[in-house]
């Protein structure tokens, strides 16, 4: 049995982009500039979200620690029996329940 004769190679520089030594630097400097112009815009992007972040948690914890101070009362410890109570019963008037969600949110 004869070997096969090898197949003719197929010339593939037509499709190599260096041919052209203009053309290719012109676009290989275009995507680097491309390519750091994105690099800055990502670093501003995280810069201002950084800031954001760390404005929101400082006026959160400021919210926070501002708030009022509940007083513990009768009131309060009666309010929350009355909310025990309310979730264990199976007849509630809602009449009823709306006066207890005003009650607490007062």
């Amino acid at each position: 049995m004869e070997p096969e004769p090898e197949p003719d190679r197929v010339d593939l520089s037509p499709l190599d982009p260096s041919r052209d030594k203009i053309k290719w630097q012109t676009s290989s400097a275009r995507i680097a500039t491309r390519a750091a112009e994105l690099r800055k815009l990502r670093r501003k992007v995280v810069r201002r979200a950084a800031f954001a972040v760390v404005l929101s948690a400082a006026a959160g914890i400021t919210l926070w620690l501002s708030a009022p101070k509940p007083r513990h009362t009768r009131a309060t410890h009666h309010r929350q029996g009355d909310m025990l109570d309310w979730a264990t019963r199976d007849n509630v008037d809602p009449y009823e329940l709306l006066d207890l969600g005003v009650g607490h949110a007062q």
